[in-house]
């Protein structure tokens, strides 16, 4: 944690905003009275960041499978299995620091998700 004190009952709002990523990361963004909270706000940014990121991996992987011949997309397929599977662990930790209580940055991420507007 970085020295800020989070009030517990941001802590589950705050997990939240990772359920659904992008939507849910959006709801609380906006929705009072989490939009004042800044501990819910980094989450929800992070929240919808990670989403994106994630769903791009996915498409570009996808378009490569469908593109490449059968063994290769065989096998970038597996690929992409397993990083779904990494991402969905990750995911989960997210959720569990969130609820912790700790702004865990995601490298990157976190920087993109800090920069934006909103």
């Amino acid at each position: 944690m970085d020295g800020e004190a989070t009030r517990p009952q941001s802590r589950p709002i705050a997990a939240l905003t990772y359920l659904l990523g992008f939507v849910t990361g959006v709801i609380f963004l906006y929705l009072e009275p989490y939009d004042k909270d800044d501990f819910v706000r980094f989450h929800a940014r992070q929240s919808i960041i990670f989403s994106i990121a994630w769903f791009v991996v996915n498409v570009i992987l996808g378009v490569f499978i469908a593109i490449l011949p059968g063994g290769l997309s065989r096998v970038l397929a597996t690929i992409e299995g397993l990083l779904n599977f990494a991402f969905a662990i990750f995911w989960v930790f997210l959720m569990y620091k969130a609820y912790s209580g700790e702004k865990y940055r995601i490298p990157e991420l976190a920087d993109w998700a800090d920069s934006m507007g909103f």
